[in-house]
């Protein structure tokens, strides 16, 4: 990991890595003893609510069986009376859940809503579904996994919350890449040839695509570059060529050689935290030291959310990460622990704090937390009962619940 530069321009990604890394393993465990703790009554109470509320929102889904199965349908039209219908009904259920507060202690999606988040999502969904058919709910999903990350950054900075064409290409780059790259089909060196072909052209080399997935991807970069242009902004590119790297660095992770629990800090942190550093140049153009520290590790906490969901996963699939690394029984009660210190760390309040950089921060933190909550509950085994038991004691709900999500999931695809 080195430090890429265009002249004088250059992002110090080793001060950047280890600036993460220090604050991670400084942490401790000092922030767990701040969250709110939620009585047993209050748990059984929130349940009961989210209960009924979401059987009533089966309920009123269950005319709209057809509008539910087309979905998916790329020529369908998302502003006719019935998918408006469907959009109120989902949105007033998610407006009464806020308002009661029943999985977050301060309300804030009515705010996210006013903000434009819904017709965001919306407007890239389409937009995708008519450029790129062949991908599926699931994998259009993860790519607006990240335009929402994008537009919470907008919001931070106080930018206009919208997609742009680097919001648009940059979300639809790492699903292409991510596909090819973990597909046991392709060949070892057909995935050599794609990365150094791929880090050419994010150079700034003029390639004449010879694959399908090539032409979309250089597309995909192309529609960057309508918007940053090269000399003017070398650090977006910069940061793209950063996360390339994190991309086949991260193979590292599932060679059979034991990495070192250090090695694999530094591979997972790299990997996170140059993707929403990337998404940060890609929304502003330009940042400053505070905010390219900010972004490098919000970045990568959410890395290590994303390896807490995938652990037994991970560990079946011989992929190391903090999480899936130890021995078959090992707890993990020291990394969850750290992993939520290391959170609401990265999140804490400065004077300097805006209104809404303050209210970022709190709800970053809690749907980090609310993240986590349901990994374990999930997977109760990887942790110790004592911290099981300390953690639901912050809950809104008891852990088993979220599990419970799956099942009203199930029964609104039944519907469908």
């Amino acid at each position: 990991m080195e430090k890429v530069s265009q002249g004088r321009h250059m992002i110090p990604i080793d001060d950047l890595l280890d600036f993460a890394t220090n604050e991670y393993l400084s942490c401790g465990r000092s922030y767990l003893c701040k969250i709110k703790q939620v009585s047993h009554i209050g748990k059984h109470r929130n349940q009961k609510a989210l209960k009924r509320l979401s059987q009533i929102l089966i309920n009123d889904l269950g005319p709209y069986q057809t509008v539910l199965q087309e979905m998916s349908n790329t020529n369908l039209d998302f502003s006719s009376p019935e998918i408006e219908r469907v959009k109120s009904i989902v949105s007033e259920f998610l407006l009464k859940v806020d308002k009661r507060k029943l999985l977050f202690d301060r309300p804030f999606l009515k705010f996210f809503m006013e903000q434009g988040y819904l017709e965001a999502a919306q407007e890239f969904i389409v937009r995708v579904r008519l450029d790129n058919p062949q991908l599926s709910n699931e994998e259009i999903f993860q790519a607006l996994r990240n335009v929402w990350i994008m537009n919470s950054l907008q919001l931070y900075w106080g930018l206009p919350l919208e997609i742009t064409p680097s919001v648009y290409a940059y979300s639809l780059l790492y699903p292409y890449t991510d596909n090819l790259l973990d597909n046991p089909d392709v060949k070892s060196d057909e995935k050599i040839k794609f990365n150094r072909r791929l880090s050419g052209v994010l150079n700034g080399e003029k390639l004449t695509p010879t694959s399908y997935i090539e032409e979309k991807v250089f597309s995909l970069v192309g529609q960057i570059e309508s918007q940053y242009n090269r000399d003017r902004f070398p650090e977006v590119f910069d940061s793209l060529r950063f996360i390339h790297e994190a991309q086949i660095e991260s193979v590292n992770q599932d060679k059979a050689e034991q990495l070192s629990c250090d090695q694999i800090l530094r591979l997972s942190f790299f990997k996170g935290g140059t993707s929403v550093l990337a998404d940060a140049f890609l929304v502003k153009g330009t940042l400053d030291i505070k905010e390219m520290q900010f972004a490098f590790v919000y970045g990568s906490f959410l890395q290590l959310l994303d390896d807490l969901q995938d652990a037994e996963v991970d560990k079946n699939d011989s992929h190391q990460t903090l999480f899936s690394s130890g021995n078959d029984n090992e707890l993990i009660d020291d990394e969850v622990i750290s992993l939520i210190s290391y959170m609401f760390s990265a999140n804490a309040a400065v004077e300097s704090d805006t209104r809404i950089v303050s209210l970022m921060k709190e709800v970053i933190s809690a749907c980090s937390l609310v993240m986590v909550m349901d990994a374990v509950g999930r997977n109760p085994k990887l942790i110790s009962h004592r911290l099981y038991k300390e953690l639901e004691s912050y809950s809104k709900v008891s852990l088993s619940f979220y599990k419970e999500f799956d099942k009203f999931k199930a029964l609104i695809n039944e519907k469908a």
